[in-house]
């Protein structure tokens, strides 16, 4: 059954135990608050596709003072949550309840946008939808801008899949984590799990062509099993 954002219980439940599933994620997300602080630039802003209950934003805000968010989420339960999480920050976020399916078409604050980040949100949207967005990122991106996607990629066959599995096991020996029982014990069963909380993530491949299609220069900087870190820079 597909998670729903928008019960209380669902939404604090992933914010305290979220990571249990993805011992990455830490490592993962310095390394995009890393990025974020090596290369912003004065008076300028980010766009948070899917801002959730407001951990990364914490993150940010402690990591970079100067910075300034804007985040979009459709889920109020997840947003309430952030709402509390980011009080000491409210002169430097800014809050918008919107469908990430409908993106493109949500009139945002006319800010200098010279980021974009999207942290486990976008593998909810169909193909056609994470494309179009993806076309509205760029060109809400101010030149010399970047995009930050951190998310689940797909899993392309049973023998990728058995490969990973190995990769999971791992994980979970070393973080206490429980990878594997949640990726499935078979490619099959991977295969159900995945769309059984509506989730439909991409190939890696595919994301970097897509980004490329629409002019970006792309790369993976971080890729750990099934989770990776892809930058796409809109060129000045």
């Amino acid at each position: 059954m597909a998670q729903d954002w928008g019960n209380r219980d669902v939404a604090r439940n992933w914010d305290a135990k979220g990571s249990e599933h993805n011992p990455s994620r830490g490592e993962q997300l310095d390394i995009l608050v890393t990025l974020l602080e090596k290369m912003m630039r004065p008076n300028t802003w980010m766009l948070d596709l899917g801002y959730g209950s407001g951990q990364v934003e914490k993150l940010i805000f402690e990591r970079i003072p100067q910075a300034r968010i804007v985040g979009v989420d459709g889920s109020r339960e997840m947003m309430n949550i952030a709402a509390e999480r980011l009080t000491a920050y409210s002169d430097r976020f800014e809050s918008i309840q919107y469908n990430l399916a409908d993106f493109p078409s949500l009139i945002l604050p006319s800010h200098p946008y010279q980021f974009v980040i999207a942290i486990q949100s976008l593998h909810h949207l169909a193909r056609e939808d994470m494309q179009a967005v993806y076309r509205r990122i760029y060109e809400l991106l101010e030149p010399g801008g970047a995009f930050l996607l951190l998310d689940r990629m797909r899993v392309e066959n049973a023998h990728v899949w058995q490969v990973l599995h190995h990769v999971w096991q791992r994980q979970d020996a070393l973080y206490q984590s429980t990878v594997a029982e949640h990726e499935g014990e078979s490619f099959a069963d991977h295969e159900r799990i995945v769309l059984g909380r509506g989730d439909y993530p991409v190939l890696l491949d595919e994301h970097l062509a897509w980004l490329k299609q629409i002019g970006m220069d792309a790369v993976c900087v971080h890729l750990h099993g099934n989770r990776g870190l892809v930058v796409g820079v809109k060129p000045e």
